[in-house]
């Protein structure tokens, strides 16, 4: 009869363990399924947050170009800035739109005449303008007048012929 009773003690004791093993085995393979759910959602978490930080930025930028598919925007500024700094236009004209995959880039051939100051502070406004404005060529010539001596005052503020290409963008 002790027999019997060890035997049985044993057997319970066997199926505790059995069902123990079983129970944690189940709980750990959870647990393990909880930590992959838990990191794939921090993963989606971190690329919500870079989806939100360039979007932002995309705001941001998209502020500073035109609203319009038009030259006329970027004339005005072009001609603002010439009458700001004293820079004299001599022609302006509008080249060919490029579309690009989700802007398009509007061009301005221009050329003006103005002293090496005003060609500074017309740069400068023009790259310190709010919105995007870039420059994309620059030729600049020296005016001499035919029989102008080169004496000091005529190399302290000679005149220039700039050429320039300058280019906006805006989205589509």
């Amino acid at each position: 009869m002790k027999n019997a009773v060890i035997l049985i003690s044993l057997l319970i004791i066997f199926v505790s363990f059995s069902m123990a093993k079983s129970i944690y085995q189940n709980q750990t393979a959870e647990i393990k399924k909880i930590k992959e759910s838990i990191s794939e959602e921090q993963q989606k978490g971190a690329l919500l947050k870079r989806i939100a930080e360039t979007e932002s930025k995309i705001k941001r930028y998209s502020r500073g170009l035109p609203s319009t598919k038009e030259n006329r925007w970027l004339l005005g500024q072009l001609s603002s800035i010439a009458d700001q700094t004293g820079v004299s236009l001599i022609s302006i004209s509008p080249q060919l739109p490029k579309e690009g995959d989700k802007y398009v880039l509007l061009s301005v051939a221009v050329e003006i005449r103005c002293n090496y100051d005003q060609f500074g502070n017309f740069i400068s406004r023009l790259e310190s303008s709010p919105q995007l404005i870039r420059l994309d060529d620059v030729q600049l010539t020296v005016i001499r007048e035919p029989g102008e001596s080169l004496d000091l005052a005529a190399q302290v503020k000679p005149l220039a012929n700039v050429k320039l290409i300058v280019s906006t963008l805006y989205l589509k």
